[in-house]
């Protein structure tokens, strides 16, 4: 699984909002952080096992470069990401 924790982290890197000007990165990262924290989300596309190295430490990465991105999204993406961020709390997460 170490391979599959530095693709995540190479992943999470890539959607930093210093490596892209692309605001859908956010919703990316949201969407991997909260399946790093066990929904059942898409983490860059694919469905994660059970057992991943340093998920937690991946999952406060992703989480901190979703913080970094906000300042940078418009009110519509902040209102897209809100809700998403919501969809996943209310199933636990």
């Amino acid at each position: 699984m170490a391979d599959l924790a530095a693709w995540l982290g190479e992943q999470i890197d890539a959607n930093s909002p210093e490596a892209t000007d692309d605001p859908d990165a956010a919703v990316r990262l949201a969407q991997a952080a909260a399946a790093l924290g066990g929904a059942v989300a898409p983490a860059f596309g694919m469905t994660l096992p059970e057992t991943i190295d340093n998920r937690d430490e991946l999952k406060a990465r992703a989480v901190d470069a979703l913080k970094r991105w906000l300042p940078k999204l418009d009110g519509d993406a902040k209102d897209r990401l809100k809700k998403l961020i919501g969809e996943y709390q209310q199933k636990g997460q």
